[in-house]
């Protein structure tokens, strides 16, 4: 792909090269001697292409080592050490953050946001102990510890607290020794300006001349292709592909990855020519979006020079951190003005843009290591930086890379620290500087008005990038001054920047006008979220500003002036009047008419002066006074652009903007937003408010009604049908809206200068009507409640002031608390709060009336609260109460209420008239008490025929136009204290006749709804005989019908475990052996199919029935996790790995099926899917080539059906086995001999095609073998075996046999379909034996008893696997059984283990699985014929079965004692057999039983020929010995115990439906001796002979005792588990910020992601670790899920605080297991409160990873939440 020329390396003496700069140093001439040393060997190391080790060491070596011995003049270690115990501990941590790395910041003591600590300083301070927030880094900012502007208390951690001496009184340099000072200085400076020379080069294909190499250059060049933030990974890598030659797609990814990592890579290099030819291609075939991808081609010198700067930052930083001297010196000299009056650190700053990523990164943290470290310099580059910012801000807006990557992104740690801030303000009109170049980029957005339009089809993101000076100008304004601190400079400067802002707002006002569209609809929908996105951006500009001006009176007059004038320039000075009278006040109001001309919702101008207005009093103005003389500054102007909002809203509501699409609604739904209601909707209604109390207030409500067209409405007349086409119904609700706003300006004073309220009560009120809608979490409140960028405000503190928290009721489940207001908060609830939406009032509402009534409360009334006072300056607001307009108003509804029809007039008027009658009552009230005589609501109310009085006492003695109660009550509520307040004023007038008008209304009311009530349940008991009659008659004439009908389940199931077997037997049941016990039907014996609902008993010759199945293969129980599962082409799985790596795993929902109704219900999805998928790529839930599918009736994840196969006794002959007189002995003898006749001839077993190395034998020559009378035993026991009834199975139970045990192949070992090969049958019964395993582990887990305690489906699933496993035989040729048989014995009575290509020896084979196979398997031993219909139900066989078995798991278990003891046993969840039992006896001998001492003899002998060590002290007792062989077999004898229930259908004794540990009532049901040395003894030297073979093995000692790949497991096997977490979040978070990603080199990983069954962490979702299975592109964590969890895998994304569950190419995100303190999750870290694990959470995701249900959690989330179909999970 590329040539390569090689340079070679000069000659090189490093004492000849640094007496040569010694010289130079000292004549002032370093640089030259420098530059002539690095011309030669920068191109040697960095030009010839080395790998990055020997680069590395060439690079020290030549360039850097000579440098530190320049420096030093000695072994630069020595020096450095002793420069290093001259500094004073630092009192600035100035830690640089990495991404990801873990930040803190105080909520009670950070001055801003942006002020945080490292882990170290966090955990070592007291900030610990506040309440903090906890997020993590973006990388580039730095830890705040020691800087005593960014807090407010407790600065300095333990680690740097201030020393005594003041570190400012000495100047570092002064500790450096002077000729060192000297040499660093020379260095130092030579360094920057080399550094700042190459990388400002603008020429590619040569240097400057002194850098230039002797002779003509070599004709070698680089094509470098750079970095931007608009082509995607796939485009590049497809360019890439084009463009250079041979370059794969592994490779094209690599160069993608490295380009977005570094900024830039080297594609190609070659000669000019064809270099060029690349950069040709690339750039012709690139353009996506009509820009290209930026590439060039430069010398390898060129790239030569700029590596070598990237390498000698570094270094630079790591010298400067070695000494506080050396870093002042630095910065001094990065500071110093050069000749054309720019410092170095300036060019840097200046041409920040035209470097690629890493010299960025690398340039800034050089910066923030050096210059930011040091206050002074600090200072001094805040100015430089604030000079050039508009330069800065303009190339970045033209710029593509990330801000974060920019240089612009250092004005977080310039403009949030207060003194330099205020410095800038005050000395370099900082607030002016940001805002110019901003205003710049505006104006290319106005439209010909003069106004902001930020339209879509602008494609260009330089705006969008110019909003980042914003945030800037809110940095700056953190550091508000006080009173005391304001000086005529500061004055200045801001109000110059004030002004800007001013022109700023200027453009807003009137973004994106909205016209009534008639006639047609809107063609497209108008762009508008340009315009909220900028609103949002200033809303906290706004508020500081509003806060700057607030501090100084002088400041406030100019500023209030200021914007005022500017409104004043907004306004249509065209605008014409016209004059309304009402209720005869006449007022010339402006003429506009909503409906018909563009109306704004975007008026930041106007609601800044609002913002401004409320701080007049603070400062004894007056609206209008000389101070405020604003020519044209007219009330009546002020409001009118609010109003017309308010209009456009309620004439949407009334349904007139129909025609104007969502984007409409969207904008009216931002405008209440609570992201944007504190900017928008609030400040509206704050100068309306202003209106009401500057302009008289029956003009003001004059001017209202004529805005809403509510001027005939009012009239009297109005309800006086006519011939005009009026639309009433809209005119009502306009009439409603009215009304709200007007509650709303007169109810709603909670704003601190408006009413006599603080900020924490306007906070409290807010959680107050939050939680009377209902209880909330607190995440749930937080997001309904302003973000304040203030950490001080505190929410927590207003929340606990009102509410309770009540953690979940539920004990042990997880979940979050709620929130629930106290109960003497209620009483402030209002019904027409107005941040309330109509869903949330109607909600809050009913929620208040269900408590009154739940409290059983006599008043059920929601009255209006009594409302805090104005302030002076807003007192005139409450004369609207006594006003003749609104009195009118008042009056004329209560009369229409009253008529007996009137159609202007609705329910919801007349409970809003209510409110603003009790508002008035209250004022009324509060006026008496004060002795305030000025207002007088009653007296206007009495007057007129009918008053008041009459007519609420009309309404109460007869509501007949009123259906609500709560209207009613309130009502009532308003009839007594208007009374009451009458009363207050008059004491001649008497309450008595209207109390009892009252009281005998709400009784005649309580009797109409008795009689009511009386009615309808006389109606309902009629109708319910009608019915009951009818039933009876329907059963009388159907009573066939019923008399085989089980109504109660869809499922008859036969005796279950759960039923107590004494009631049916009076001795103990046997499974096993010549006294079996009598079997019962367990399982289903009859089932409805859920797809057509026949119901039908299950037996073998009818219409098959099957349960629906998930098969997946499994490591959940694997004992060795470092071992990657064996691919399933090659495996042999005949006998299963005792570490049970892999197993296959089946589990079932219980739903039942006709074999026939499946089938057509799954051709049907086939046909579905194929239409779907030319319509719609993107995948489902299920994935349909893989046969999955969803339950019909559950949807749970499905993709095969296990067939229902009868009880099993029922398809065999009952017969006694009681003439058998067959020993253990002999019938081992049998089965050995069997096995010894059946090996074939070397010759034989290299035939062509045949893997087994046996040739079946007849039952007869195996019985010429033995004694007479053995032999007679022996056939007669196999003559049993074979006697069976009831014929073939039917064709669709043989069908659906074929195909369950087709999938369980497939699925199982991850394999095509192959219905005839040889392994079908025994992963058959290895997914028997593993999903028993799995199901004994989880309830040993749980403690629960082994039957009664499983789910039904379960259960079911468990039934229908034992019995398929004995049936699969009939279904496979039987000589492949035969062969499989024999294999299996050959195991353990022959050497079968140890032979093949990986041998094996006992510890290796797992015994149950083992069980499974040879049970299943040996009816079929001596069958004659192709075809059989053998089951394994011979008691005497699979007694004589088990106890071999069982004996070669006891002498596994003895071979493996001493490993138990090594720690093992702590690996699982919980050890269900504690070792500290033993110790409970203390010190005490126990008694050993003869059974011990035989064990402890066998123990000792079985050791002794395995070679292990010779008895020692650390060997067991013989009562712990026995002990420990009970414990370590009983999980064996619990999962046996579950095979031959199901196998035989002998009920369960009532002992075992218990919890128990003991190991006797599982020997008794099994038919097995409880003295488990009577397995060994008596049985003949065959078995003694066949367990000195066992122990005598080979492979068995290598195991043992030397290195081996595979795993030696001790017994009981554990059960697994996930990973331990740490309790505190962030410490997982610090762990894995050291995390780098193992494809670059070392960098930072951006999406670490952790596997919570390994620990492994990896970098997920990244181009740089992907990689092919199966040609498939996968991405690292799919990856790991295949070699960790076979396909399945359960991670968190550490820095996202989520799962992710993987299976397959599926996937889903859930919340972590990590809750704050009121138990919520933080996905994403969000909100940032300190999160720690919860251990409910945390179990219930084991519990999901270990009972398999990750396959079906996917599907389910992904059902539910259609978004996750469209992320590629297979890349994560």
């Amino acid at each position: 792909m590329a040539m390569k020329n090689v340079i070679a390396t000069p000659e090189y003496r490093q004492d000849t090269l640094l007496e040569e700069w010694w010289n130079s140093c000292e004549k002032g001439n370093l640089l030259p001697a420098l530059k002539k040393h690095w011309r030669i060997f920068v191109l040697s190391v960095f030009g010839n292409n080395h790998d990055p080790g020997k680069e590395e060491r060439l690079a020290h070596k030549f360039l850097f080592r000579p440098m530190e011995y320049f420096l030093c003049r000695q072994d630069p270690e020595v020096v450095f050490e002793e420069l290093k115990a001259k500094n004073m501990p630092s009192q600035l941590c100035g830690k640089v953050f990495k991404t990801g790395e873990p930040t803190y910041s105080c909520r009670d003591c950070a001055n801003d946001p942006t002020c945080v600590l490292c882990i170290d300083c966090f955990q070592n301070g007291a900030h610990k102990n506040h309440r903090y927030k906890m997020n993590t880094s973006g990388g580039g900012g730095y830890c705040d510890c020691g800087d005593q502007e960014a807090w407010t208390s407790h600065p300095f951690c333990n680690l740097h607290s201030p020393n005594e001496v003041n570190q400012d009184e000495k100047n570092p340099i002064e500790t450096l020794p002077v000729d060192l000072t000297d040499r660093a200085s020379a260095l130092f400076m030579a360094a920057l300006q080399y550094i700042v020379e190459v990388l400002t080069w603008n020429q590619c294909d040569n240097l400057p001349s002194d850098l230039q190499v002797e002779g003509e250059l070599n004709d070698t060049y680089i094509t470098m292709l750079f970095n931007d933030e608009v082509h995607t990974f796939d485009q590049v890598i497809k360019t890439l592909q084009r463009a250079v030659k041979h370059c794969t797609a592994q490779q094209a990814r690599e160069f993608a990855t490295l380009v977005d990592r570094e900024g830039r890579a080297t594609v190609y290099r070659g000669c000019f020519t064809s270099c060029e030819q690349c950069r040709t291609i690339i750039d012709s075939t690139s353009r996506h979006g009509s820009k290209p991808l930026k590439v060039q081609v430069m010398h390898t010198v060129v790239v030569a020079h700029q590596t070598f700067c990237l390498r000698l930052m570094v270094w630079l930083q790591k010298m400067i951190e070695k000494s506080d001297g050396l870093r002042r010196l630095f910065c001094l000299l990065s500071m110093k003005p050069q000749e054309d009056g720019k410092s170095l650190m300036e060019k840097l700053l200046l041409h920040d843009t035209q470097l690629w990523k890493v010299a960025r990164i690398l340039s800034h943290q050089l910066l923030m290591a050096g210059v930011l470290m040091d206050q002074e310099c600090k200072k001094q580059f805040a100015v430089i930086f604030t000079k050039w910012y508009p330069n800065v801000m303009r190339d970045f807006a033209r710029d593509d890379h990330d801000h974060e990557v920019c240089v612009a992104s250092l004005s977080v740690q310039i403009y949030t620290v207060p003194s330099l801030a205020r410095m800038l303000v005050t000395d370099h009109d900082l607030l002016d500087v940001i805002l110019v170049p901003f205003l710049a980029a505006c104006e290319e957005k106005k439209n010909a008005n003069g106004v902001l339009s930020l339209s879509k089809a602008d494609r260009t993101p330089s705006f969008k990038r110019a909003c980042f000076m914003l945030y800037d100008l809110k940095y700056a304004l953190l550091c508000k001054p006080t009173s005391d601190e304001w000086s005529d400079k500061l004055r200045e400067s801001f109000l110059r920047g004030h002004q800007s802002f001013l022109k700023l707002l200027k453009m807003m006002q009137g973004m994106d006008e909205v016209k009534r569209q008639t006639g047609m609809h809107l063609e497209y929908e108008p762009e508008w979220e340009g315009a909220f996105n900028l609103q949002m951006r200033v809303d906290d500009v706004i508020s500081s500003f509003t806060e700057w001006c607030s501090t100084d009176r002088t400041v406030y007059i100019e500023a209030y002036k200021q914007a005022a004038q500017m409104l004043s320039q907004c306004r249509d000075t065209t605008q014409k009047s016209e004059q309304h009278t009402v209720c005869g006040h006449t007022v010339k109001c402006l003429k506009y008419d909503v409906q018909s001309q563009p109306v704004s919702i975007h008026l930041p101008l106007s609601r800044y002066l609002a913002g401004l207005h409320v701080y007049m009093g603070d400062y004894n103005l007056q609206f209008g006074c000389p101070e405020l003389n604003v020519q044209g500054l007219d009330p009546v102007k002020m409001i009118e652009p609010p109003l017309k909002v308010q209009v456009l809203i309620a004439q949407s509501q009334a349904g007139l903007w129909r025609r104007n699409g969502y984007a409409l609604l969207n904008q009216i739904y931002f405008y209440h937003n609570v992201k944007c209601r504190q900017e928008m909707y609030d400040k509206d209604i704050l100068m309306l408010q202003i209106g009401a109390s500057a302009v008289d207030s029956n003009e003001f409500l004059i001017h209202l009604l004529n805005r809403y067209g509510l001027l005939l409405w009012i009239r009297p007349e109005y309800d006086v049908p006519t011939g005009q086409d009026d639309n009433v119904r809209q005119t009502i609700m306009l009439a409603e809206e009215f009304l709200n706003l007007l509650l709303i300006i007169l109810g709603e004073r909670y704003v601190p200068g408006l009413g006599q309220v603080t900020h924490e009560d306007t906070l409290k009120r807010e959680v107050i009507h939050l939680l009377c809608i209902s209880p909330m979490s607190n995440s749930e409140l937080s997001k309904n409640l302003p973000d304040s960028t203030n950490l001080k405000a505190d929410i927590e503190d207003a929340i606990h002031a009102v509410a309770n928290f009540r953690k979940p009721t539920s004990v042990g489940t997880a979940g979050s608390g709620k929130f629930e207001l106290k109960n003497e908060c209620y009483k402030e609830f209002n019904p027409y709060f107005y941040h309330y939406c109509r869903t949330d009032q109607s909600q809050a509402e009913e929620t208040q009336i269900k408590r009154k009534k739940e409290e059983k409360s006599a008043n059920h009334t929601l009255p209006p609260p009594v409302p805090p006072k104005f302030t002076p300056q807003f007192a005139q607001i409450s004369n609207l109460l006594q006003s003749d307009v609104l009195v009118h108003i008042l009056s004329l509804i209560l009369q229409r209420s009253v008529a007996v029809r009137s159609r202007s007039w609705s329910e919801t008027q007349l409970d809003r008239v209510l409110h603003l009658i009790g508002l008035a009552l209250h004022e009324q009230r509060r006026n008496i008490h004060e002795g305030n005589h000025n207002f007088d609501f009653i007296g206007k109310a009495l007057k007129g025929e009918p008053n008041f009085t009459q007519l609420l006492e009309s309404l109460v003695t007869d509501p007949k136009n009123i259906s609500h109660d709560s209207t009613k009550d309130l009502l009532s509520w308003i009839l007594q204290k208007f009374i009451e307040v009458r009363q207050m004023t008059s004491s001649a007038e008497a309450n008595g006749p209207v109390e009892q008008l009252a009281s005998s209304s709400k009784e005649e009311n309580e009797a109409a709804k008795k009689r009511k009530a009386r009615l309808a349940a006389k109606r309902k008991e009629k109708i319910i005989a009608k019915i009951s009659q009818m039933q009876q008659n329907f059963i009388r004439d159907n009573a066939d019908l019923f008399e085989s009908t089980d109504a109660d389940s869809s499922l008859t199931r036969g005796t279950s475990e759960m039923d107590i077997s004494e009631s049916a037997h009076h001795e103990t049941p046997v499974a096993l052996g010549k006294y079996q016990s009598l079997p019962c039907s367990i399982g289903i014996t009859k089932a409805t199919c859920i797809l057509c609902q026949e119901e039908q008993e299950i037996s073998h010759n009818s219409r098959a029935m099957v349960l629906a199945g998930f098969v997946q293969r499994s490591t959940v129980m694997s004992q060795c996790k470092s071992r990657n599962p064996t691919d399933g082409e090659n495996l042999d799985p005949l006998f299963t790995s005792s570490d049970l790596h892999v197993g296959s795993f089946t589990n079932s929902c219980g739903h039942t099926m006709h074999a026939d109704c499946w089938q057509s219900f799954f051709q049907a999805i086939l046909v579905k899917e194929r239409r779907r998928l030319s319509r719609i790529p993107h995948s489902l839930s299920y994935n349909i080539v893989q046969l999955e599918y969803l339950c019909p009736l559950c949807e749970s994840l499905s993709n095969t059906v296990i067939p229902l196969v009868p009880a099993l006794h029922s398809l065999v002959t009952d017969s006694d086995l009681c003439d058998v007189n067959l020993s253990f002995g002999d019938w081992l003898d049998g089965l050995q001999k069997t096995v010894k006749n059946a090996t074939k001839q070397e010759s034989t077993s290299a035939s062509k095609g045949d893997p087994f190395p046996f040739l079946p034998s007849s039952l007869s020559s195996i019985t010429k073998m033995m004694a007479d009378s053995v032999a007679s035993n022996f056939q007669l026991l196999w003559q049993y075996v074979n006697n069976t009834k009831g014929g073939r199975f039917s064709e669709s139970l043989m069908e659906m046999m074929k195909k369950f045990a087709k999938d369980v192949y497939s699925f199982g070992l991850g394999v095509d379909p192959d219905d005839m090969n040889h392994r079908v049958s025994i992963v058959a019964w290895n997914t028997c034996a593993y999903t028993i395993i799995n199901l004994e582990q989880y309830l040993r887990y749980e403690n629960k008893p082994l039957f009664g305690a499983s789910p039904s489906r379960n259960v079911d699933c468990i039934n229908a696997l034992v019995k398929f496993a004995a049936v699969c035989s009939h279904i496979m040729p039987q000589e492949v059984i035969k062969k499989h048989c024999l294999r299996l014995l050959s195991g353990l009575l022959s050497n079968g283990l140890g032979e093949g290509d990986d041998p094996q020896c006992i510890i290796d084979v797992d015994m149950f699985h083992y069980l499974v196979a040879v049970t299943m398997a040996l009816p079929s031993l001596y069958t004659e014929g192709t075809t059989a219909s053998n089951l394994p139900l011979n008691s005497l066989n699979n007694q004589y079965i088990l106890e071999l078995v069982l004996t070669a798991h006891i002498v596994q278990v003895m071979l493996l004692h001493d490993r138990s003891q090594d720690g093992e046993e702590g690996k699982g969840w919980v050890l269900l057999y504690d070792r500290s039992q033993d110790g409970e006896e203390g010190g005490m001998e126990m008694e050993n039983d003869a059974d011990s001492v035989a064990l402890m003899s066998m123990y000792t002998e079985i050791r002794r020929k395995a070679g292990c060590l010779p008895p020692s002290n650390n060997d067991p007792l013989p009562w712990q010995l026995t002990r420990h062989i009970k414990r370590a077999v009983l999980p064996f004898l619990r999962c046996a115990t579950v095979l031959y229930h199901n196998l035989t259908g002998v009920p369960i004794p009532a002992q075992l439906q218990e919890w128990t540990e003991e190991v006797e009532p599982f020997c008794s049901y099994l038919s097995l001796p409880t003295s488990f040395s009577e397995l060994f003894l008596n049985q003949g030297e065959l078995l003694e002979r066949v367990v000195n073979q066992w122990c005598s093995s080979d492979v068995l000692r290598s195991r043992l005792y030397s290195a081996s790949s595979r795993s030696v497991v001790s017994y009981p096997l554990p059960v697994n588990h996930l990973i331990d977490l740490p309790d505190d979040y962030s410490q997982l978070i610090n762990q894995i910020s050291s995390f780098t990603c193992p494809s670059s080199k070392g960098n930072d990983s951006q999406l670490p992601t952790m596997c919570l069954v390994c620990g492994l962490v990896v970098c997920s979702q990244s181009y740089c670790c992907q990689t092919e299975i199966k040609d498939m592109k996968v991405g690292a964590a799919t990856e790991h899920t295949y070699r960790c969890g076979a396909g399945v895998g359960i991670l968190l994304r550490v820095r996202e605080c989520q799962i992710v569950l993987l299976a397959g190419t599926k996937g889903c995100f859930i919340p972590a297991p990590y809750v704050d303190s009121y138990g919520e999750t933080d996905q994403g870290l969000r909100r940032g409160n300190p999160l720690h694990l919860c251990k409910d959470s945390y179990k219930n995701l084991q519990k999901m990873w270990f009972t398999h249900c990750i396959p079906e959690t996917v599907a389910h989330n992904i059902e539910s939440h259609m978004n996750l179909m469209s992320i590629h999970w297979q890349h994560l």
